[in-house]
């Protein structure tokens, strides 16, 4: 499938915003058949991981529909929980990595993104948005975050990653946002300084190093918060 930019993005208005504080909620970022495409790839994959970086916990494990395909490791998944004494960046949560070799990976929608992400119209966009030429590449994961997944407060800086700018595309529709999973900023006092709800077929960009965090998935969210995630990065060191 080939996936496409809607038409009425307005780049130049969209680099203004993004350049006041240096991240930008996007909304209706994909035509409606390509973001449809995407969550239906997404609801019917059935092949994630689950990955955890959790009260000094670290794995990553394959899942047949929600639980460990080992069943024997499904006490490890229940077992882990968040130290909310510990200032280190934390999480759990489902993945699929996308791999940019085309014939990496099931032959959906979803794993058409790497290609999209990597062609020329997007990384146009996303280069007149931030005004910034020296974005080289994109990579990406898919993320599904049921109830109880989280990822805690962290700024993304990773020496020799070359990260400029991550980004999130939500994929999840209808989406509240009491039900958590909302990427929230923190500001240098610790409160909370603006907060993305995962909006359906939004694109959240923002600079590298910014420190955020997506919020708990609350326990009664009736479905899954299903994004694309990622860094925009450069070949050269930044």
């Amino acid at each position: 499938m080939t996936l496409r930019l809607s038409p009425a993005l307005d780049a130049t208005a969209l680099g203004a915003a993004f350049r006041a504080r240096r991240r930008l909620h996007i909304p209706g970022v994909l035509d409606p058949d390509s973001a449809g495409a995407l969550v239906d790839a997404m609801e019917a994959f059935d092949e994630w991981k689950v990955s955890v970086s959790a009260g000094g916990e670290f794995f990553e494990l394959p899942l047949k529909g929600r639980r460990a395909a080992e069943p024997a490791k499904q006490s490890w998944i229940d077992g882990a929980r968040v130290d909310g004494a510990d200032p280190r960046m934390q999480y759990v949560f489902d993945t699929r990595r996308l791999d940019l070799e085309a014939d990496a990976g099931p032959r959906d929608a979803v794993g058409a993104v790497p290609a999209f992400l990597n062609g020329p119209e997007f990384l146009a966009f996303v280069r007149a948005v931030t005004g910034d030429d020296r974005i080289d590449f994109a990579d990406a994961q898919a993320t599904r975050y049921r109830p109880g997944h989280v990822l805690t407060g962290h700024d993304d800086a990773a020496e020799g990653k070359n990260r400029l700018y991550a980004y999130v595309l939500n994929l999840t529709r209808d989406w509240r946002a009491d039900w958590g999973g909302v990427l929230a900023f923190e500001g240098v006092d610790g409160h909370i300084e603006e907060g993305f709800a995962p909006a359906f077929n939004a694109l959240n960009l923002f600079a590298v190093p910014m420190r955020h965090a997506v919020t708990q998935v609350a326990g009664f969210a009736p479905r899954d918060r299903l994004s694309i995630t990622g860094w925009l990065r450069s070949h050269q060191a930044v």
